[in-house]
């Protein structure tokens, strides 16, 4: 049985002001942020898209993103980790590693750089009609960039570098320019 990992980077941000005591974690979705995640719950809706499980990092924005597109997800069961936030490529290569067998696709709500040098370091190829989306994602994984690799893997211990397939890589703007 094959895998499916999609990696979803949360919406924008509001930035922090200069001098702020407010910590990065409880930054919340900018107003073009809330905008992106409705287009992008209602892309993931006309996709029908199925996930099993979503792993979603502890920040504020990365939960306000999660409850944004959930319905567009078809309400799945979510798991808060404090270990996804700002996770390094390595951290999620191992936490994906790690994810119960049981579970055919996964989704990781996240940040970046982690999620970015993650989508590049397993993806071999592109599939069928994602040549652009591959130039794309190399080139930026931007707030609200969506991204599914499959793997040819019965187990998620044996995902690893290069073993990826490119099947789709959406920005919110690409939908409808709310970024």
């Amino acid at each position: 049985m094959a895998k499916t990992l999609y990696l979803l980077r949360h919406m924008k941000a509001e930035e922090l002001a200069p001098g702020s005591t407010a910590k990065d974690h409880a930054r919340v979705l900018a107003p073009r942020g809330k905008r992106a995640a409705k287009t992008m719950a209602a892309h993931f809706a006309t996709q029908a898209l199925s996930v099993d499980r979503v792993y979603c990092s502890t920040s504020k924005r990365t939960r306000e993103t999660f409850d944004a597109v959930r319905s567009g997800l078809k309400n799945p069961a979510v798991s808060f980790r404090d270990a996804l936030y700002l996770s390094p490529y390595e951290e999620l290569i191992s936490f994906i590693q790690a994810l119960p067998d049981t579970l055919r696709t996964a989704m990781v709500i996240g940040h970046n750089p982690g999620l970015h040098d993650t989508a590049l370091m397993l993806m071999s190829r592109a599939g069928r009609g994602q040549a652009k989306a591959l130039e794309k994602l190399r080139t930026k994984f931007p707030t609200g960039a969506f991204c599914a690799l499959s793997f040819d893997v019965a187990s998620w211990r044996k995902v690893g570098a290069g073993l990826g397939t490119l099947t789709a890589f959406v920005r919110p703007r690409d939908l409808d320019h709310a970024e």
